[in-house]
């Protein structure tokens, strides 16, 4: 039996009880550079811990392996374990992996975790959806600015944008969305490993972002794991 199981965005008390009981089953556990270490207190002595992380520039498999590692493991043990940071199907390659594993006949359990994308904002007490503020939010990736470009064409004073793994795209980012009309005054935040000890809330408006010099990026970049989140109800956090 393999799991892709999510491992929340963090705080390990944030695991699901449904994760830590396959965990504490677990033969083999493939896990993300993301999950919390704590993890390895639910698992049985003997099990296999290998780690599969991938941060940027810093790949220790790539997704290839990562799906060949799957299938080596399916075949020899009982219960695999693919521990993934958030959710598995959120920006996680997820699919990937089960695609591998349906090719030699092994279905995976999917098993959700707590999203980054929301539970993170609310560590920081900002609502992604709010009735003073916005009626939705769309969650995107900014590490590839052509892409977002492509997905953001224009300003809804509404709707939140919640952007995984954009550190590395900050300037080009808040430059994009200046200029396809968003307010100078829309706030901005950058959310620094939520739901954890170490967790940095940095808010500003579009126009003071866009006025940081290159040393602010690159401490930006530090800082990471950060989701930026651009909208309205980030006063909310303020009053």
């Amino acid at each position: 039996m393999v799991y892709l199981v999510g491992a929340g965005p963090g705080d390990i008390e944030l695991f699901t009880l449904k994760a830590v009981k396959v965990l504490q089953e677990a033969d083999v556990v493939l896990y993300d550079a993301l999950v919390n270490p704590e993890f390895t207190k639910f698992c049985k002595k003997e099990c296999l811990k290998i780690n599969v992380g991938k941060r940027k520039g810093k790949h220790l498999k790539n997704q290839e392996e990562i799906n060949d590692l799957l299938v080596k493991y399916a075949k020899e043990k009982n219960i695999v374990v693919r521990l993934k940071g958030g959710t598995p199907f959120v920006f996680g390659r997820g699919y990937e992996e089960v695609k591998a594993l349906k090719k030699i006949g092994v279905t995976p359990i999917i098993i959700s975790g707590v999203s980054s994308t929301t539970s993170v904002p609310e560590s920081f007490m900002i609502p992604s959806i709010d009735r003073s503020f916005s009626d939705s939010y769309r969650t995107i990736t900014g590490h590839d600015i052509e892409l977002f470009n492509e997905i953001v064409t224009n300003y809804h004073k509404r709707e939140n944008l919640i952007i995984m793994m954009g550190a590395h795209k900050a300037k080009e980012i808040v430059n994009s969305l200046l200029k396809k009309g968003f307010p100078k005054t829309t706030p901005i935040a950058y959310l620094s490993k939520g739901t954890t000890k170490d967790q940095k809330c940095l808010i500003f408006t579009l126009e003071e972002v866009f006025k940081k010099d290159e040393d602010f990026f690159e401490e930006l970049k530090n800082l990471t794991p950060i989701i930026t989140f651009v909208g309205e109800t980030i006063k909310a956090f303020e009053e």
